[in-house]
């Protein structure tokens, strides 16, 4: 199975305007971040952020089966209006806790985690791939943390829990002796003011070398 990440930016794209920060002014194209949706077998989106349109073409996306939606936050659905407009045939999906089914042989399965009081949210299994973007805890997560072989987590915060996000490092202290897991990649990276080469580089201190920083573009075979 094929798995792109699009975006992976948190609610605002980076750099942010008019910021002055080391995350900001780095030339490294990881550092060019847009909100975070995944693609998967290049025909099913989770998640379609107000960049939608410039990313499938970035990517020369030119047909999709299906947009999964995990919530219902500008960041993950300001883009369905202008994506129908030139896909106005395909399937969107708003997911919900114990929905499971398939799609082009593909196994999807969404509970609902902790993130927003007023906003239901869940995480997705994808086959043997689980996708978290936004959890303020892993408690109603944990159990598929532990079944799944790659784990994709939220990357919004680095050092303190803010706005229905869990910091990396508490993340990665839960995680890092969950053994069963091959790899943990963060996505939904906020404002840290961190390049991502430092960020890499502190997620693998803090857990081991199984975490690991997503960017824009990283394609993966699961």
């Amino acid at each position: 199975m094929q798995i792109v990440f699009l975006g992976t930016s948190s609610a605002e794209a980076m750099p942010r305007e008019g910021c002055d920060c080391l995350q900001c002014l780095s030339k490294d194209k990881k550092d060019k971040r847009l909100r975070s949706s995944l693609l998967i077998e290049r025909k099913i989106l989770i998640d379609a952020g107000p960049d939608i349109i410039k990313q499938l073409t970035h990517n020369q996306i030119k047909k999709l089966e299906a947009v999964l939606i995990t919530h219902d936050h500008q960041d993950h659905v300001g883009g369905i209006k202008d994506l129908l407009k030139i896909r106005p045939e395909m399937r969107v999906i708003r997911l919900k806790p114990g929905q499971h089914f398939k799609l082009l042989g593909i196994d999807f399965f969404a509970f609902k985690v902790k993130h927003s009081k007023l906003v239901e949210t869940v995480g997705l299994a994808v086959n043997n791939l689980l996708y978290l973007p936004d959890v303020a805890e892993l408690t109603w997560a944990e159990q598929y943390i532990r079944e799944a072989k790659i784990a994709v987590l939220d990357g919004s915060v680095c050092g303190r829990d803010f706005g229905g996000h869990m910091a990396m490092n508490e993340i990665i202290s839960q995680t890092k002796n969950y053994k069963s897991i091959k790899k943990i990649y963060f996505t939904h990276n906020g404002h840290t003011h961190k390049t991502h080469s430092d960020l890499n580089k502190l997620v693998k201190t803090l857990g081991d070398e199984r975490f690991s920083l997503a960017y824009d573009g990283l394609e993966l075979e699961v």
